[in-house]
């Protein structure tokens, strides 16, 4: 099937935080998989198959054969052969060739196969503009990690963070998951916290202190107009944008007790969700958009609770340990990550809804922000290492963790964006 690649434009600022994923740790026992350079009259095939592979071992998912160990280089299904794969212990090829191209324009088509099985489990094609190879290189590769996996791809997904280059300094970035097209929405000179895309990524919620108290900003990423939810000098933060794009949780601040609030977005009404007299913040929209993870000290110590928006009924999430914040929803809405910690040690965590245990996942001492991929199958959080701030993540199987170090400053809560339509 054919495709027409339209992409999303933002208003830039400047480019300053240079995130690039590291593998720290991957596994031995990885699936092999082989990018064959796609057979091209302009000389770009090799260009294309080498984005391919780089996002396809991006997160460490899997090993790339080299192409000096390739026996053939097959573009087409009637030329490839399953016993020049076997012989090198591979799991996977993908070839493909461009069957039209020119200097604006280009066509490719594509093949998987699985060795193992004998068998091509995906053909496709894909067009667009010749200046846009990597964003076609994309494309081909969701495309191959669903047919290899049963999972959609996150390679064109998008991630949002604070930037912290000086003391002085704040920034809200956003770059494409593998670090490229960085660029600055927002900059000030005071705090700027808690990004949250809208369902539709045409938005991004964040928290300001430009008037010297938190106001909750909401920015269109096409535009750079920004407008406030109006709420009368009281300090909220915490925004989070619900799936079905019509409401916004947050917490506002009266008389000095933090509650859990909502913002419709249509008709600009704001309504109170908890009135406990402990600390309410950080919530959380489920996948449905029905109910509210949030962190409440109610119990007297930070501990993760759930709500109903319609009924506001509440119960209670977390059992183990003496901190639990920060919690979302994994997409299928089962299962939870969030910010676990005792005696002062915080890693992140994941936990089964209708189940009592935590599950440690992370293994440094000071981590927070988890942000889940819109596939469930990889979380980023924030972590330091002595005053520096930075990006780690793992995959869930816990075949693969990477780091996504920064040259200067200090990054932190991260926000990974929904899948791109």
């Amino acid at each position: 099937m054919k495709i027409f690649l339209i992409f999303l434009t933002f208003i830039a600022l400047s480019i300053e935080a240079k995130l690039k994923i590291e593998i720290s740790q991957g596994s031995k026992d990885l699936p092999k998989i082989a990018i064959v350079p796609f057979k091209s009259n302009m000389k770009i095939g090799e260009s294309i198959s080498m984005l391919i592979q780089d996002n396809l071992t991006l997160f460490g998912e899997f090993k790339a054969l080299p192409k000096n160990e390739m026996l053939s280089f097959p573009s087409k299904e009637e030329n490839f052969f399953y016993r020049d794969w076997n012989i090198l212990n591979v799991d996977y090829v993908v070839i493909g060739n461009f069957q039209e191209e020119n200097s604006e324009f280009i066509n490719i088509e594509y093949f998987v196969f699985n060795i193992s099985l004998n068998k091509l489990i995906l053909r496709g094609d894909v067009s667009g503009n010749y200046s846009e190879k990597e964003k076609i290189s994309k494309v081909i590769s969701n495309r191959v990690y669903k047919s290899i996996t049963g999972l959609n791809g996150v390679f064109d997904t998008k991630i949002a963070y604070i930037l912290n280059p000086s003391r002085e300094e704040y920034k809200i970035c956003i770059s494409d998951i593998d670090g490229t097209d960085e660029e600055v929405l927002f900059e000030s000179s005071a705090p700027l916290m808690s990004p949250s895309w809208s369902s539709d990524l045409k938005k991004l919620a964040y928290v300001s202190f430009e008037k010297g108290y938190p106001e909750i900003y909401m920015q269109d990423l096409f535009s750079g107009k920004r407008e406030s939810i109006k709420t009368l000098g009281l300090s909220n933060s915490a925004p989070v944008w619900s799936p079905d794009n019509k409401k916004l949780a947050f917490v506002m601040s009266s008389s000095g007790n933090p509650d859990i609030y909502i913002y419709n977005l249509r008709n600009k009404k704001i309504s109170r969700h908890t009135t406990h007299y402990g600390i309410d913040t950080e919530p959380s929209w489920s996948p449905n958009s029905k109910k509210l993870l949030f962190t409440s000290n109610r119990s007297g110590s930070p501990q993760i609770y759930e709500l109903t928006v319609s009924s506001n009924r509440i119960k209670r999430v977390t059992l183990d340990g003496d901190y639990n914040a920060r919690a979302s929803y994994f997409p299928d809405g089962k299962d939870i990550v969030l910010v676990h910690g005792n005696n002062g040690v915080f890693h992140i965590g994941t936990k089964k809804l209708k189940s009592r245990f935590i599950n440690t996942i992370s293994k440094t001492s000071l981590d927070e922000s988890p942000t889940i991929s819109p596939n469930g199958n990889i979380i980023i959080y924030a972590t330091k290492n002595n005053s520096q701030g930075y990006l780690a993540g793992l995959t869930l199987d816990g075949k693969s963790k990477f780091t996504l170090p920064v040259k200067f400053g200090s990054v932190r809560e991260p926000a990974w964006s929904p899948f791109m339509n």
